[in-house]
């Protein structure tokens, strides 16, 4: 035998791993009986690496291999290493093989130390010692005859390590166990026929936070998470071993664009060309789109080189694969079509530049991490988007036998998640290793061949927490032939039933984790924001985008468990936009006279920005009696002001204050403001209707006289 030591914990953590440290060792003859007992507190840690194949087959031996690992505190000896099934003559009271996915859900939740099989007593392996923190390696192979099983199921399979120490009698007891599923699907004459539509979906999702500037916030985050055990590098990982079989890639374009703009550096929000170095837009680099090559990386920033390689690596991988898209920056969508509807509609137009930008097609999913999604929600999704929900929420009396084959809503394909897939393995070894991983997908497929009515296709989203080191374990083991690997959508063509969301079942606990109205008012004004200081910025081509996507970016699943947190970032990040909207100020005299109903004044524009501006200027007549001429909009160069003359019309006399606010090009106002008294010296219609009147009348009492007297000197005359 060959030894690494280890300490305790290291040897705890490579065994959970599936590490391989030592070699095999030779076989010891077998006890007498096969006695089930397994001891509590096993001191001894047994791991499955290795299951081929991964079901029992008509002919040829299952060969199972792992480590054995000493987690104890003192040495253990004379180690015997033994296979067990649940079938045989001699595995009295044992449990019967699973047909339906409740009995692999309560098997899965059973206690490691229940006994369900019989040791196979004819084939085993042997170490001779074990001191503490040390690990080794164990062989077997099984041939077909040794494995009693005649009746299509799933069946319990795993080894136990025997040995003794000082403290502990060479017995017939476990010291250590592992234990998983095995499936038996008889073919041929007489066999089970048809196949099971399985399709496995890695998704590519993580949270993308954002500083007040627009570049991405928390970096050295992004260089652990682009890792190759890291919450980006280790599904791209996984997905990857899948060497020759389809894999649906669930993608969040959003993550796609932030690993562009790590990969150039992390720049901040491009503002257009600066006027303080006159370089034009390199003065501040952009985000925007544009393709990917060698030159967009910056050179000389390890997490630039990580993004770039996990970028390229996505692109290789997802080509002629089925990518889902989720909706740009993975929007709850249990809340907002509660609270912001239209943000949905603008997270799908916004298809994300580096897919777009890939020759790749892709299929518009919704799709939570828990797979939950609120009823109430889906009657307010305006597309033919595919629904990935899971399947616990087919309960109660419309749902006895579980969820339809394919459901359809309003236009949307509903396709069932299989929520005990995604939990893995039974202990006492991790649930989610790639071999005990993968032995409950065979399981939960195996079930559905034999079950009796529709087959249902099985739709498995690999959880983050798979064990993503021995994925070519997981992906090699899947080559049953009565396992049909495809994609979701081949999976879900075919008639489906009509899903009532009414009938859904929606815990309280997923409601009460919604994103909150606070979220969706910040991104409501965030993104209002970003328009309009696009608006206003005279050359910036692409800021109201970046804003956009920051805001989407925000309204994920991701914030759920930090919402206030999440609010206070967007509220930064207007905040940030909104002292620069307001360096562009407005100021005017004291006060205005018009010697007439008609004048003009002087107001003046100021922008104290490094970015030529194009404003407009509104005005309001508190009594709605005077009347501005503001002109057309207005460009003001950086760093400079200019004077601006208004025509004032007054349509009555005395003082009317009217207050001038600068604003964007749609009117939408930028912060500064002043107000300006107006004196009007103007005579109204009235009055001059009275003094025309007045005058009229004199001059028919002047005519008059003069008739009179006239008349009267002829009279005298005569």
């Amino acid at each position: 035998m060959v030894f690494r030591r280890l300490s305790l914990r290291a040897a705890l953590a490579a065994a959970s791993a599936g590490v391989l440290l030592a070699g095999t060792a030779a076989a010891v003859p077998a006890p007498a009986h096969a006695d089930m007992a397994v001891r509590k507190k096993a001191p001894l840690l047994v791991t499955i690496d290795r299951l081929t194949p991964g079901e029992v087959p008509d002919k040829g031996p299952v060969v199972v291999s792992g480590t054995v690992a000493n987690v104890d505190v003192v040495p253990w000896s004379g180690i015997s290493v033994y296979p067990f099934i649940n079938a045989g003559p001699d595995c009295t009271g044992c449990p019967p093989p699973m047909t339906t996915s409740k009995e692999l859900v309560a098997a899965a939740a059973s206690d490691p130390e229940t006994v369900v099989g019989s040791r196979i007593v004819d084939v085993s392996d042997a170490i001779d010692e074990l001191q503490p923190g040390e690990v080794a390696h164990y062989r077997i192979k099984v041939p077909r005859d040794l494995l009693p099983v005649s009746t299509p199921g799933v069946y319990w399979f795993g080894v136990h390590a025997l040995g003794a120490s000082e403290a502990t009698p060479d017995d017939l007891v476990a010291d250590g166990r592992a234990r998983t599923f095995l499936p038996y699907v008889p073919r041929g004459r007489g066999g089970v026929k048809g196949t099971v539509d399985t399709a496995v979906v890695v998704p590519l999702r993580y949270q993308i936070r954002y500083r007040p500037n627009g570049s991405i916030a928390h970096p050295e985050d992004w260089t652990e998470a682009f890792g190759a055990t890291g919450d980006l590098g280790a599904p791209l990982a996984f997905g990857s071993s899948a060497i020759g079989k389809p894999v649906n890639w669930l993608v969040d374009p959003a993550v796609l664009d932030a690993a562009r703009r790590l990969r150039r550096g992390n720049p901040p929000r491009d503002l257009g060309p600066s006027s303080d170095d006159g370089t034009g837009p390199s003065a501040s680099p952009s985000g925007s789109p544009g393709p990917d090559t060698d030159a967009d990386t910056a050179a000389d920033d390890p997490l630039a080189q990580a993004a770039g390689e996990w970028l390229d690596s996505v692109e290789l991988q997802v080509r002629g694969e089925e990518v889902l898209a989720l909706p740009y920056g993975d929007l709850d969508m249990s809340a907002t079509p509660q609270w912001l509807p239209d943000l949905y509609t603008l997270a799908r137009e916004r298809g994300g530049d580096v897919l777009s930008s890939w020759d790749t097609s892709s299929t518009p999913v919704v799709a939570s991490p828990g797979g939950y999604l609120d009823p109430s929600a889906m009657p307010l999704i305006d597309d033919d988007s595919t629904l990935l929900v899971t399947d616990r929420m087919f309960k109660g009396p419309d749902h006895r036998s579980g969820p339809p084959v394919v459901g359809e809503y309003d236009g949307h394909t509903v396709a069932a998640t299989s929520y005990g897939a995604a939990t893995g393995g039974p202990g006492p070894e991790p649930r989610l290793g790639a071999v005990s991983f993968r032995q409950r997908v065979l399981a939960e497929a195996a079930v559905r061949l034999l079950g009796r009515g529709k087959r249902h296709p099985l739709v498995v989203v690999v959880p983050r927490s798979v064990d993503t080191r021995r994925a070519e374990a997981f992906w090699d083991g899947l080559e049953a032939d009565w396992l049909h690997l495809t994609t979701v959508s081949d999976a879900t063509d075919r008639t489906p039933t009509t899903v009532d969301p009414a009938t859904l079942d929606y815990p309280v606990d997923q409601e009460t984790a919604e994103l909150d109205a606070a979220v969706f008012q910040e991104v409501d004004r965030l993104v209002g924001d970003g328009t309009t200081l696009q608006n206003v910025l005279t050359e910036a081509t692409s800021v109201a985008g970046e804003v956009r996507d920051e805001a989407l970016a925000a309204s994920s699943y991701h914030f759920r468990t930090r919402p206030t947190a999440d609010t206070n970032r967007l509220a930064a990040s207007r905040r940030w936009i909104e002292r620069r909207l307001q360096s562009i100020d407005i100021s005017g005299p004291p006060g205005v006279t018009l010697s007439s109903a008609d004048g003009t004044f002087a107001v003046t524009l100021s922008n104290k920005l490094d970015r030529t501006v194009t404003v407009r200027i509104t005005a309001a007549s508190e009594d709605g009696e005077l009347d501005i001429d503001v002109g057309q909009k207005v460009v003001v160069a950086a760093h400079s002001r200019t004077t601006i003359p208004l025509k004032a019309h007054a349509r009555s006399t005395g003082v009317h204050n009217v207050t001038l606010t600068v604003t964007d090009v749609d009117g939408t106002a930028l912060g500064s403001s002043v107000e300006v008294p107006i004196r009007s010296g103007q005579v109204s219609e009235i009055i001059w209707l009275i003094l025309g009147s007045g005058l009229g009348i004199l001059f028919l009492a002047i005519a008059l006289r003069l008739v009179r007297r006239i008349r009267g000197r002829r009279k005298a005359q005569a």
